[in-house]
């Protein structure tokens, strides 16, 4: 803290009057009003800070996965998109063909395998087994007619003959029919095989096709942030020659992902391992890169497998809420996680430390209300406090705000923090 170098000149103008009579002839300096706060003692965490590497907790490239011309870009660069948004759209007209093709072949093959399951040339085989089972049975009682006629030589020998070979002929021609009924069934069977082959063959061609057609249309799998598009409407993209056509982050929550190093993983491996099976709390503060705090806090949530051999630190992934994405991918800035307890420590509000030539001082009321500069060790911090090592003690009482207005030896009016006004 620097102080003006006028104040020496007007401080010896001062006594150089009061030596000549005790008259300056100003009237006495009014108290200055400060806010001030009392110096605690708690049993609090130790926080240390890390380096934190904010990432999504899912970021995905959309990829064409069908080739040609990029007719819709559907969604404003950077801008945040909901899930089953329509983000582009290719060319679908060959799509769409390939679609009716493959439904003309299904319509088709499902008629091949109607035409199949009609069991007419079964009805038509078993309607010539039966007509040669008929004659077979005419000849047979034709044969047992003639037999007694023999006998009694009503009819020739020759005549009965010829009633036997009528009864072989008929009994081939039922021995035919039957392998032709056979034959017809199998055919029929084979051909219902082959037709369900077909319609088979046939749908998956068309649910491919309908597959490819979907592929045209792009939506978006989750809702976040979506990159600048890579390719401009209008272009020819393929899964071959376009690698990615943008980039999609969710953003509500986001991750900070830090090291530990291996003694600190040491320090707390017993409760990090708890967390599995644990009710997760939002324990961790975070600060950005500016030095301000981020009003959310986050909750540890996994550990990495193995301590890096190159690093010697441990990966710890945390995730915090991020309603206003403020949070993005790729910003760096520091995670306050808690390494140890601090038994019996001295608290002071952040803002009672300043720094003077390098050195923590705090400005502390002593008695009859005047300020005294106290050089301190500050250690970690608590919340909006900080945990002073030497330099004050419990029960006395700092300066908040208003300590850049005055000076060591200053009488000052107390005044609580949160209470009264500062002028």
């Amino acid at each position: 803290m620097q102080r003006s170098g006028r104040a020496g000149p007007i401080a010896l103008a001062v006594f150089l009057l009061a030596g000549c009579g005790g008259q300056s002839g100003l009237p006495p300096a009014q108290p200055v009003p400060v806010k001030v706060a009392v110096v605690e003692r708690k049993t609090v965490p130790v926080m240390v800070q890390y380096v934190a590497h904010v990432q999504a907790v899912q970021e995905i490239a959309l990829v064409p996965r069908v080739e040609g011309t990029l007719e819709k870009v559907s969604f404003k660069d950077g801008s945040l998109v909901h899930q089953g948004q329509l983000l582009m759209q290719i060319q679908q007209e060959q799509y769409l063909a390939q679609v009716e093709a493959a439904q003309g072949q299904l319509d088709k093959a499902q008629a091949d395998l109607a035409r199949a399951r009609s069991n007419v040339q079964d009805q038509v085989a078993k309607a010539k087994l039966a007509q040669a089972i008929a004659s077979l049975h005419y000849a047979l009682d034709e044969l047992d007619r003639v037999k007694p006629l023999v006998a009694k030589h009503a009819i020739s020998i020759k005549q009965y003959d010829q009633s036997k070979t009528q009864v072989e002929i008929a009994a081939a021609n039922v021995y035919a029919a039957r392998a032709n009924l056979a034959d017809t069934e199998l055919n029929q069977q084979t051909s219902i095989l082959t037709s369900q082959g077909s319609v088979a063959e046939a749908q998956a061609q068309l649910t491919n096709a309908k597959l490819q057609l979907s592929y045209t249309t792009i939506y978006a799998p989750v809702t976040g942030i979506i990159s600048f598009v890579d390719v401009d409407q209008g272009n020819y993209v393929s899964p071959a020659k376009t690698p990615t056509l943008a980039t999609l982050s969710t953003i509500d929550p986001i991750k900070c992902v830090f090291q530990l190093s291996e003694t600190d993983y040491l320090r707390v491996a017993k409760r990090l391992l708890q967390m599995r099976n644990e009710p997760r709390t939002a324990s961790l503060n975070l600060y950005l890169s500016d030095g301000s705090r981020y009003p959310f806090a986050g909750t540890p949530e996994s550990i990495n497998r193995a301590v890096d051999q190159q690093t010697g630190t441990i990966s710890i992934e945390s995730t915090f809420p991020n309603p206003q994405a403020l949070l993005r991918p790729g910003q760096f800035g520091r995670v306050e996680f808690p390494i140890a307890l601090a038994a019996n420590a001295l608290l002071v509000p952040r803002d009672a430390v300043q720094t003077l030539q390098g050195t923590s001082i705090v400005y502390v009321v002593g008695p009859g209300d005047k300020l005294q500069l106290r050089s301190v060790a500050v250690g970690s911090s608590y919340g909006d406090d900080v945990i002073i090592q030497s330099g004050v003690k419990a029960g006395e009482t700092v300066v908040v705000e208003g300590g850049n207005r005055v000076q060591a030896g200053a009488v000052v009016k107390p005044q609580p923090v949160g209470k009264g006004s500062s002028s």
